[in-house]
């Protein structure tokens, strides 16, 4: 049940996402990354991953200017991948553990060359957040999962289970 809500609501954010990113929150081991990359696998032809946690010189990444090209440069030489514009997923995990990724979104969404997904756990993403996030709640025995939509200039709509209202 709750991987088929999972998978509707990444449908749902791919066929109205209008060039923005989509932040996931939740607690940690509920399953946000394993549903990113099922998600990649089924719908995109390239998909790559940074875990800022468990690789800490992924930040290096964005250590320098935050424009679209020098990152883009920057993150298809750490991933030693080319990546596909127009079908590439980004998946940048852990991302309260890098600051300045969360800042360069807004370049790399307004470059429009890949789709991205952010995703943290609750406390180290609150502790760091810029905006309040906007959600829609799917909530089962293993936690709760925030989504949020972000564009170039901020979160945007929302979408609420009727039970939240």
């Amino acid at each position: 049940m709750l991987t088929r809500k999972v998978t509707d609501s990444l449908l749902r954010w791919e066929a109205s996402r209008g060039h923005k990113a989509l932040f996931i929150t939740g607690a940690r081991q509920v399953g946000k990354t394993t549903a990113i990359r099922a998600f990649a696998k089924k719908r995109y032809r390239s998909f790559a991953e940074l875990n800022f946690l468990q690789d800490p010189r992924a930040r290096e990444i964005f250590s320098g200017s935050l424009n679209a090209n020098t990152i883009v440069s920057n993150l298809t030489a750490f991933l030693r991948m080319p990546l596909e514009p127009g079908s590439t997923l980004v998946l940048l995990d852990e991302i309260q553990e890098c600051p300045l990724a969360r800042t360069a979104i807004k370049f790399l969404v307004e470059d429009g060359r890949f789709d991205y997904v952010e995703t943290g756990s609750l406390p180290g993403v609150r502790a760091r957040e810029r905006y309040r996030p906007i959600q829609w709640g799917l909530r089962s025995g293993f936690g709760c999962i925030r989504w949020t939509l972000r564009s170039s200039v901020g979160p945007v709509g929302s979408r609420r289970r009727p039970s939240q209202r």
